[in-house]
């Protein structure tokens, strides 16, 4: 009785794997990403890159580099006919990475175009480390600023998640040039500066930080705003946290 009990559950979990490997549809968007990111190997994978990605194609994917280590899950981000963007992410050892997989259709074809990651120069890191240590500066709206600047896309949503209502009340300072208010909800949220962009009409950005082109965020939209447009050039993750709430990085 016992030896076929643990037939039956080696058979249940094989044919469970098996469905599990073949979720996705060969050459499907999500397979290309699973491919690139999770499995040990990608044969032929010059014929799913374009672009900068070609000069990629004897170099090995992310998946091959972890050979099956780590845990990778992603979603998309952005959704079209021809344009689709996914966030992936990594976690290994504890850690967290995330990544940003663009993709484009040429002559009915998926094809992975650029793949990013949002990476600080390690001063960055070095500074929000150092500060951590500082009893009198770990409390401060620098080192705060420099947390999040640092952290990965979940931790920043839970953040904003968590007080939203305080960003709630920025924005309304914001709206009724409540300089002194404002600067103050800016400090207390970890936050350097709140703006608006003629190109993105309707778009409020809340700016955590940034260095040179390098950035992260959260933008507030009315309903008729135009939300930049994500791309591996600038701005390369944009995501919806909350109803009227985004969150941005750009490089």
């Amino acid at each position: 009785m016992q030896k076929l009990f643990v037939n039956i559950f080696g058979l249940i979990f094989f044919v469970a794997s098996q469905l599990l490997a073949q979720q996705f549809s060969s050459g499907s968007p999500e397979w290309l990403v699973d491919m690139f990111f999770s499995k040990s190997s990608f044969p032929e994978k010059a014929n799913y890159f374009s672009g900068e990605m070609l000069d990629e194609s004897d170099k090995p994917t992310i998946g091959e580099e972890l050979n099956g280590k780590g845990e990778i899950s992603f979603h998309q981000i952005k959704a079209g006919d021809d344009k689709i963007v996914f966030a992936v992410e990594l976690k290994l050892n504890e850690k967290v990475v995330d990544f940003y997989a663009y993709l484009k259709k040429q002559n009915n074809d998926w094809k992975i175009t650029a793949v990013r990651s949002f990476v600080l120069p390690d001063f960055v890191y070095k500074v929000a480390d150092s500060l951590s240590n500082q009893t009198y500066l770990a409390d401060s709206s620098l080192y705060l600023s420099l947390k999040l600047f640092t952290i990965n896309d979940s931790q920043l949503k839970n953040y904003f998640i968590d007080k939203s209502d305080s960003f709630n009340e920025l924005i309304s300072y914001f709206n009724q040039n409540d300089k002194e208010s404002g600067d103050k909800k800016l400090s207390e949220l970890g936050c350097t500066a709140i703006f608006r962009d003629t190109g993105f009409p309707g778009c409020t950005f809340v700016l955590i930080n940034s260095f040179k082109k390098i950035g992260a965020g959260f933008i507030y939209v009315s309903e008729s705003a135009k939300l930049p447009e994500i791309s591996e050039k600038d701005f390369i993750y944009i995501e919806e946290i909350l109803p009227g709430w985004f969150i941005f990085r750009t490089i």
